[in-house]
């Protein structure tokens, strides 16, 4: 009897301290709202760390939660979906049909790989991540962006599961710009140039998404990769002027001489169009065996 409440009281013991490891967890979470400007992105974010939060309390007696129409789980084009960390599906509010089917090799239009970058983001380092593909909205022919926020949910009795939510057209966050050129600067430090550039090209790569896409530039102003202007490829940039006359390439030169990043804008034209938009552009210093690299990602704010 006394080895049963032996057993029993260890049980509790690792039940309570795995409850308050999740709530610390998703306490973090809370807390790092202040990292995004966007409410939409903000309601995402909470609405995700919410399901997360029930699921750990209630297992998957939960899941019967977010096919509730018309809540906080499912609504217009919202609602939550539970994944195994193995790719299998077991929440899909929008077509129950699809649960129970492995989606690890789910992609987009462009074959960005999205099944396995769900997984990736729950089983990261911090157990969360952001999404970013071309997907059909209800009603839709045509596909468009979509970005869905993944966090790893960690039962009581050990089970793992990715909770996900994603939204239509969000507005782009700095810290979206800042992470994919973070990225981008650990592959080519990990990977090497050659293999980085080609993914750097890539459609289906995490590297390019919305109006996003990674440059490459040397310290002296010679653009070494751009995805959606390739006639700068190659070329002495560092006299180019934006829309309004604006030496913005040099003025990055400048900045990163002192320091290892910085922030700049200008007037810049969307990809595949004409007409010059304000732009906002995240550039790091990457320093190699050989050579310095600025390595360099952008958005174009919302009004």
């Amino acid at each position: 009897m006394l080895k049963k409440t032996s057993i029993l009281s260890s049980t509790f013991f690792l039940a309570l301290m795995l409850l308050l490891s999740c709530s610390s967890r998703d306490k973090a979470d809370y807390q790092n709202l202040a990292q995004y400007e966007h409410k939409a992105t903000k309601e995402i974010v909470i609405l995700v760390t919410d399901a997360v939060t029930l699921i750990e309390s209630e297992g998957k007696q939960a899941f019967e939660n977010f096919y509730k129409e018309d809540s906080k789980w499912f609504h217009d084009d919202t609602y939550i979906f539970v994944w195994g960390l193995d790719g299998m599906r077991y929440v899909y509010p929008r077509d129950r049909s699809g649960e129970g089917k492995n989606m690890l090799d789910l992609k987009d239009i462009n074959g960005k790989p999205i099944g396995k970058m769900f997984v990736e983001a729950a089983k990261s380092s911090n157990g969360s991540g952001w999404v970013f593909y071309e997907w059909t909205k209800p009603g839709d022919e045509k596909p468009t962006w979509k970005s869905t926020y993944i966090k790893k949910s960690i039962t009581t009795d050990g089970k793992k599961f990715l909770v996900g939510c994603g939204k239509y057209n969000m507005p782009t966050e700095k810290i979206f710009i800042e992470q994919v050129v973070n990225k981008a600067a650990e592959l080519i430090k990990q990977n090497g140039k050659r293999e980085a550039f080609v993914k750097f090209k890539d459609k289906s790569s995490e590297f390019i998404f919305l109006d996003t896409y990674v440059f490459v530039k040397d310290m002296q102003g010679k653009e070494l990769v751009n995805p959606y202007f390739p006639e700068l490829v190659g070329k002495d940039i560092s006299k180019l002027q934006d829309a309004e006359g604006k030496y913005f390439v040099q003025e990055e030169l400048e900045k990163l001489k002192i320091q290892d990043s910085c922030w700049n804008s200008y007037m810049w034209p969307r990809p595949n169009q004409e007409e010059a938009s304000k732009k906002l552009v995240y550039v790091k210093k990457v320093k190699l065996p050989s050579e310095t690299l600025l390595i360099g990602a952008g958005y174009y704010p919302t009004k």
